[in-house]
């Protein structure tokens, strides 16, 4: 089938925002120097030096840049994957499907059980290395248990180039391609998805149950195996009691990109919907989801916390098997980001996920 081109709009960046790339970096590594002084081994900052210092260079670069200024700079998702397949000595495989969506292996593609795994960074950054060092220790754990795995990881189009709904539209084409492609069986087939992937994976699982009106229609005959997400971005403009605080030292965010990423997502739309904000929808909406278990991730010390437990509370009690997993003084997507920035340990939230899924293959 040949692949239909997606409606996009590329955004070139300005000669502005190129010239402005040099006071912005090198506030992000003044940032990085400045943090070397605050470190206190306080429970709300991060375990070691290293990872506080990189989280405060993280916090400051989404802060300070824009997408189209961090797009510049960062290597595209394909790209990244082509060098994690050189590096590993496995063969680029890449498939194209429609609407302008790329689906890459991690693992055997030929394996019983697959993952579908959408990316993070607030619909507008591209994924990092620390995803597919993340896939190949869960591939690796899980082929020690004798339960073959392997990851389809898709490239969608990025903001503010495409908006919604493209990237659900791109990710249910994904879902589509392994079950009626590749004829896996829906017990066999995993969600996955990290942020703004949470928000994608929670986007799909509601368009399966209650078809969005501008997407093709996703029938399965039973329910898919599970669904994960971690530090699902499930509430774009969530309001915070009066007086609260946000204290985002222990974070690789602020709370100051919400705005811009929602409304780059958006595009310009300010309506949104239980496809875009999945903690808004009625209990009754949960209820007919066709997944077997979900578990849902998410940081001690991550500033959307209060956002994650209130929608795990909200999900927990309309659907049967719903679990919420907290990793202590751990930040927004531990198990990838800490990877990405050199630290090796494993994370709390990073086993829990491999457990539960060790317990569903």
């Amino acid at each position: 089938m040949a692949a239909s081109k997606v409606a996009v709009s590329v955004r070139r960046i300005t000669l502005w925002e190129r010239l402005d790339l040099i006071p912005g970096l090198l506030s992000v590594v003044l940032a990085g120097l400045l943090s070397l002084l605050s470190y206190r081994r306080s429970p709300k900052q991060a375990h070691s030096l290293l990872l506080h210092v990189a989280y405060a260079v993280l916090r400051k670069s989404t802060a300070r840049l824009s997408p189209l200024q961090l797009q510049r700079i960062m290597p595209p998702t394909s790209k990244i994957y082509e060098r994690y397949s050189k590096r590993m000595k496995r063969p680029v495989q890449t498939v194209e499907l429609p609407h302008g969506v790329l689906g890459h292996w991690v693992g055997d593609r030929t394996s019983k059980n697959v993952l579908i795994w959408y990316h993070g960074g607030g619909f507008a950054l591209p994924a990092n290395m620390g995803y597919f060092q993340f896939f190949t220790k869960l591939i690796n754990h899980m082929d020690k248990k004798g339960k073959p795995l392997a990851v389809f990881f898709p490239t969608y189009t990025l903001t503010p180039h495409a908006v919604y709904p493209t990237q659900i539209r791109q990710a249910v084409e994904c879902v589509r391609y392994i079950l009626e492609t590749t004829g896996r069986e829906p017990g066999n087939v995993f969600l996955g998805g990290d942020s703004a992937g949470g928000n994608l994976a929670g986007a799909v699982l509601s368009h399966i149950a209650h078809p969005h009106s501008e997407i093709d229609k996703l029938s399965v005959s039973q329910n898919l195996g599970g669904a994960v997400l971690m530090s699902p971005w499930t509430h774009m403009a969530a309001e915070r009691p009066e007086g609260h605080v946000v204290d985002s030292q222990g974070d690789i965010v602020t709370e100051f990109v919400d705005t811009p990423w929602r409304a780059a997502y958006m595009g310009g739309n300010s309506k949104r919907d239980y496809y875009t904000d999945l903690s808004l929808a009625p209990a009754d909406w949960y209820s007919s989801f066709t997944v077997n278990s979900v578990l849902i991730l998410g940081g001690g010390n991550e500033i959307l916390l209060p956002v994650i437990q209130d929608f795990a509370e909200k999900f927990q009690g309309a659907f049967p098997n719903v679990s919420l997993f907290i990793g202590k003084r751990e930040c927004h997507l531990a198990p990838i980001y800490n990877l990405y920035l050199g630290d090796r340990t494993e994370t709390q939230t990073g086993h829990r996920l491999k457990t539960w899924l060790e317990e569903l293959l």
